[in-house]
């Protein structure tokens, strides 16, 4: 049976942030710009994400997918490619998902919000902690 490593993922802090300095800008161009920072088995990433603007559910879901592939390979990167090893299987958990999801939708709720009034003191939000 081939090995199977297990990936324990903690969201630490995510953070927007602007591409071209202004987040306003960002968002009337479809996209809003997040810094993530992760423990990966005690190991620390910082993962820059840009998600496609969508409904506040699609851009969690979608959001939460891709960190956990992007950390898997930045962790396989620190870990094996630097040994030039082949990394096995990997199983990949993030510990706090439920808090992520808690924490991450008012986030996107309120760029869904900025986007229908155009209003720029809905997004409160530029930074959550874990």
């Amino acid at each position: 049976m081939a090995e199977v490593e297990k990936l324990k993922l903690r969201f630490e802090n995510v953070k927007r942030k602007s591409n071209n300095g202004d987040v306003v800008q960002d968002i009337k161009e479809g996209y809003v710009y997040l810094d993530v920072a992760l423990d990966a088995n005690g190991k620390k990433l910082k993962i820059e994400k840009r998600v496609r603007l969508d409904k506040p559910e699609r851009m969690l879901n979608k959001f939460v997918t891709k960190i956990k592939a992007l950390a898997e390979e930045q962790y396989k990167e620190k870990k094996y490619y630097v040994a030039n090893k082949t990394p096995p299987a990997i199983d990949v958990h993030l510990d706090n998902e439920e808090q992520v999801n808690d924490k991450m939708l008012p986030v996107f709720e309120e760029i869904n919000q900025f986007n229908k009034t155009k209003n720029a003191a809905v997004l409160a939000t530029s930074f959550v902690e874990f």
